[in-house]
């Protein structure tokens, strides 16, 4: 199976990364293609260019402690970066039908808005990264083809007839890039919560210095 995570990586942290060793230990990934958004179709702005961003994946990527791979899909298509586009074209990329979509609790809340989101449901199983303590009866209000498709089971999420939502518990998911950024700016300590190669690259190209 190969997992799908793509957000802003603006930039990227342990946050990220923590729970992506995490799901490698449960699901055995062959690989978790790592993919920066170009454009968000919520038309929500990134800090620091799709080229240092798509470095700094690329950077994590490069670590042989790790199964990730650095895939710039979005950002070679420009425009909008629709999520069910890229399931689609790595599909038939890779001639794979076995993609796991992996995204944190924040982001599959919305699920609900995004471009052909019933169809992402019948096309690939989904990891949702969650809080601990996180009750799942909150997702209770959301639409029935949602609803009916979680599961904690992990033998159910893997052979089950029809595609799968499966939630992880992480405490690593309390890191978020906004905090990063005004702790950059602020220029207090980031040891924790993000790689020192990424620090580097950040103040080698002086990347979030600015007031934000």
């Amino acid at each position: 199976m190969i997992g799908l995570l793509g957000g802003s990586f603006d930039p990227i942290h342990f946050g990220h990364i923590k729970p992506l060793f995490e799901l490698s230990e449960i699901f055995n990934f062959e690989e978790i293609r790592l993919i920066p958004t170009y454009k968000s179709p919520a038309n929500k702005s990134f800090l620091a260019s799709a080229e240092h961003r798509y470095n700094m994946v690329s950077i994590i990527s490069a670590s042989n402690a790790n199964n990730f791979s650095a895939d710039d899909i979005e950002i070679k298509n420009q425009g909008i970066s629709y999520t069910f586009e890229t399931i689609k074209i790595l599909k038939k990329q890779l001639k794979r039908e076995d993609l796991c979509l992996i995204m944190g609790l924040d982001v599959f809340l919305n699920i609900e808005t995004w471009y052909n989101y019933r169809k992402i449901l019948s096309e690939v199983n989904i990891v949702v990264i969650n809080r601990p303590g996180f009750d799942l009866k909150n997702t209770e209000n959301m639409n029935f083809e949602i609803f009916s498709r979680i599961t904690s089971n992990k033998i159910d999420f893997l052979s089950g007839e029809k595609r799968q939502i499966f939630f992880h518990e992480s405490s690593s998911c309390e890191i978020s890039s906004t905090k990063i950024r005004h702790i950059i700016e602020r220029g207090e300590s980031l040891e924790g919560l993000i790689p020192g190669a990424i620090m580097s690259y950040i103040e080698r190209h002086k990347i979030y210095m600015e007031k934000i």
